[in-house]
């Protein structure tokens, strides 16, 4: 294999709410990891067996601190995501009731392409917007300059969408720097820290042209390079993404509060 394999399906998801969250494309690989390290050890005993896979004994849902949550990934695995196996051709019968790993099951393993992430790194994008959903998921999939794409993205089509509910029509029609500077300007813009400078208002302007400031750094410099040039910029490993993903996050935090 290209990619070195799970060895558990907690390696890629610590829990099963975190399994969910991986496309199915990904749930069903990750799957298919695993029984490709069981296999040789089921190879004596007629092979991959539905009920035998479903026996503690057998530890498909390897890695689990909580034996309750490792029963409810296993039961949630050998339910469609076994079944799309087959389907696929991943696995075929080896007799009446067991089945082996087909080439065009090894080749889609081989194929796979991604790095391990850590558990910390998966716990820690739980924490995001939950605005970033689709970046959560390019995320835990390892496609991190996918995932800062899209967080990005994201940011601007949220500033995009108060734009257009905003009734000062003067905002309408600007977009990415031309729109951030009269946004938080704007009447109809609440900034999110009231408190700050009450009794100045030339302290205060200064604040919201700050505002104005991070968001265009925002669009400008990251949103921008990342959807048009991203060949251009180092490669992301998991902390650097997380950084990214987590500014975005803030990004679309302060947009709540406004």
């Amino acid at each position: 294999m290209t990619n070195p394999a799970w060895k558990s399906i907690a390696d890629a998801a610590p829990t099963l709410e975190a399994l969910k969250k991986l496309s199915f494309e990904r749930q069903i690989l990750v799957l298919l990891a695993r029984l490709h390290v069981m296999y040789p050890q089921m190879a004596n005993t007629g092979g991959l067996i539905w009920e035998n896979l479903r026996m503690p004994a057998y530890a498909l849902a390897l890695g689990y601190d909580d034996a309750r949550e490792g029963t409810r990934v296993m039961e949630y695995m050998m339910g469609r995501p076994w079944t799309e196996l087959i389907n696929r051709g991943y696995l075929v019968q080896n007799g009446s009731n067991s089945y082996r790993i087909s080439e065009e099951g090894e080749a889609a393993l081989a194929s796979l392409n991604g790095p391990l992430l850590s558990r910390a790194s998966l716990e820690a994008v739980t924490l995001l917007h939950p605005g970033l959903a689709e970046a959560d998921r390019d995320f835990r999939e390892g496609r991190f300059t996918d995932a800062v794409r899209d967080a990005f993205r994201i940011f601007e089509n949220r500033l995009n969408t108060m734009r257009d509910a905003s009734t000062d029509s003067s905002l309408h029609g600007k977009s990415g720097k031309e729109l951030v500077y009269p946004f938080v300007q704007s009447s109809s813009f609440q900034f999110p820290f009231p408190a700050l400078s009450t009794t100045d208002p030339k302290r205060q302007a200064a604040y919201r042209l700050a505002l104005g400031n991070l968001y265009a750094g925002a669009l400008g410099l990251i949103r921008n390079a990342y959807d048009h040039e991203a060949y251009n910029l180092p490669p992301l490993d998991e902390r650097a993404a997380l950084e990214l993903l987590y500014f975005a996050s803030y990004l679309l935090r302060l947009l709540d509060l406004s």
